[in-house]
């Protein structure tokens, strides 16, 4: 084997009797001027950082072409899964406002269903529930006794169980921290 030891000026040589004909390699690869560049440009660095240490029994040529075929193919490779992850963000954006805009369509239902309760119904509910009062509060509030309300808080449970999806109003509860 026969160890390359590369100077500056046969360094010099070497870069520009193979610049053109790897950059063509790598932009029939590629499709991409800068890109094709930067991947040469890769190459020499490396073969002159490790100028001192490359053991070839065959010419260099083959060699380099060799490194930018394999540069290229790991590129688009990279490329690939670059793209694959930028589509699986999208789509999953997309699920997380798909999910969200639901959410807020169910919330909104609850909402109208509660503004829908009898109208003593509602204002107790909407403050034990919404406003997180005590029974002993929120009867002392209105001039109530706590089985009224408890009562209307039975009502509204009730028409609201009819009315809207279990989950989804569990759903709601929590996300008011009620419960």
């Amino acid at each position: 084997m026969a160890r390359l030891r590369l100077n500056k000026k046969d360094f010099e040589i070497l870069f520009k009797e193979n610049y053109e004909g790897l950059y063509y390699h790598a932009f029939s690869f590629t499709n991409d001027e800068d890109i094709s560049r930067d991947i040469i440009a890769d190459v020499f660095e490396q073969l002159w950082k490790e100028r001192e240490t490359f053991d070839i029994s065959y010419s260099i040529k083959p060699f380099l072409y060799q490194i930018v075929k394999n540069k290229c193919i790991n590129y688009l490779r990279h490329q690939k899964v670059k793209q694959k992850y930028i589509d699986f963000s999208i789509k999953n954006q997309l699920e997380v406002e798909e999910s969200h805009t639901e959410y807020e369509r169910l919330i909104q239902n609850i909402i109208k269903k509660i503004e829908e309760l009898p109208p003593k119904t509602r204002i107790v509910f909407e403050k034990c529930f919404l406003e997180n009062k005590k029974y002993r509060e929120t009867g002392d509030e209105l001039n109530i006794s706590i089985n009224t309300v408890k009562t209307h808080i039975k009502k509204a449970l009730k028409i609201l169980r009819e009315k809207v999806d279990p989950e989804a109003f569990l759903l709601f509860l929590i996300s008011r921290r009620i419960i």
